[in-house]
């Protein structure tokens, strides 16, 4: 069985390329929301006709067996019960879409393409598991995506229509996820705009559009109304990274250095600004370096404080924000492992109308926040963490945090 490690791109953070090609998908902690006697910040009171929650830790768990290919590490996950409950695993070094079957608790099958040749559609990156019938395949062609269902009974290419200027879409589950979100026959997803870091300034960021619609008919693609918060670069540089999540009828933006949520109802409407700040986050944020060097940059990135993933819970209809407090490191081994492994984080829950329900910290709980996936029984993440004593490293393992009241 495969190290995690020994699958990660060594460079893969340590460009300053606004456009992150692997970034570690790399929780879930939920303490009760601060009352009106303890907040520090009105803006973020929670009101008394909400019920307060948390998430626990259901020492059940699901354990599956690997082979010897297949890393306890996930580079992506998804969820479908159609059918029958299907966990979904995307293997870079097999070069597949893993299925298991979770009742059986064992690989189901294997979705292989090929990656070269008449019927090649190039390396495969990820994939996105909408339905049975509609599983999205991304690859390392620039704006080009394919759809296919469980069977692989076919396979079609969609080549998107990117704008102008801007690279991608970029589709990621983890840390800063940004599945597409299919609104009938179009699709919203997240464009990059291919510029360093070190470069951005406050002018030019605040004009950047963080969106674009896209027909899954004839690959058409135009600008949503939404563009970075203005003030994001204001004082400093910061990381510009974001992650999007979507109810039925909303978008959701999450930054990494921005306490609050950018919301609007469809790609066409205007963003407006929700306040949703983690207690365990500092009210400033630190600014990076426009002249970081690589240990210094990735410094930034894994110890300060920040927001990265944001994920909507269908069955019970609230986010997760996924927080992580500032943390001191004793040097560049300690880094590496904070890439896919943090020792700190907390999650935030959220009603559909982005009032702040709870938060639960999981410090030193061995937990991988960049594994997580939503089911019917509630939210499950990975046990798979090296510091855990309990680790199996021949199995992946998820615990259940299941949603519950403040006071049970």
């Amino acid at each position: 069985m495969l190290a995690p490690f020994q699958l990660m791109l060594p460079t893969y953070l340590m460009s300053f390329r606004f456009h992150v090609l692997f970034f570690f998908r790399s929780s879930l902690t939920i303490a009760i929301f601060l009352c009106f006697s303890c907040c520090s910040n009105s803006d973020n009171e929670r009101d008394d006709k909400y019920v307060a929650l948390k998430l626990s830790i259901n020492e059940n768990s699901i354990q599956i067996p690997l082979d010897e290919e297949t890393a306890h590490y996930s580079f992506a996950l998804g969820y479908n019960n159609t059918e029958a409950p299907l966990l979904f695993n995307f293997n870079p070094i097999k070069k597949c879409i893993q299925v298991y079957d979770l009742n059986a608790k064992r690989l189901s099958k294997e979705m292989k393409f090929e990656e070269e040749g008449s019927e090649g559609i190039g390396r495969l990156t990820g994939f996105y598991a909408y339905t049975l019938d509609s599983i999205f395949i991304f690859v390392n062609k620039p704006g080009t995506i394919y759809l296919t269902n469980l069977e692989q009974s076919y396979l079609s290419q969609i080549v998107l229509d990117v704008p102008d200027g801007y690279a991608g879409p970029e589709f990621r589950p983890a840390p800063f996820n940004s599945n597409p979100i299919i609104r009938g026959k179009k699709m919203l997803a997240k464009v990059v705009v291919p510029a360093r870091i070190p470069d951005m300034e406050e002018s030019q960021l605040s004009q950047q559009f963080l969106s674009a619609e896209f027909s899954l008919e004839n690959g058409k693609g135009s600008f949503s109304a939404h563009k970075y918060p203005k003030g994001y670069l204001a004082d400093g540089l910061k990381a510009p990274y974001f992650s999007i999540a979507a109810s039925a009828d909303q978008v959701v933006y999450s930054f990494f250095a921005d306490h609050d949520l950018h919301v609007a109802e469809g790609g066409a409407m205007e963003m407006k600004t929700v306040p949703a700040k983690s207690r365990y986050l500092p009210q400033e944020f630190p600014y990076l370096s426009r002249t970081a060097v690589q240990l210094e940059y990735m410094s930034y990135l894994f110890t300060s404080p920040r927001y990265e993933g944001l994920i909507y819970d269908i069955y019970r209809h609230v986010y997760y924000r996924f927080c992580f407090p500032p943390i001191e490191i004793k040097g560049q081994e300690e880094i590496n492992q904070l890439r896919a492994y943090p020792k700190d984080f907390s999650i935030i829950i959220l009603n559909d109308e982005l009032n702040i329900l709870g938060e639960t910290r999981f410090e030193g709980r061995h937990l991988v926040p960049n594994n997580v996936f939503v089911a019917e029984e509630g939210l499950y993440i990975s046990a798979n963490h090296p510091d855990n004593p309990n680790l199996e490293e021949d199995w992946l393992e998820f615990k259940l945090l299941e949603l519950v009241d403040e006071d049970n």
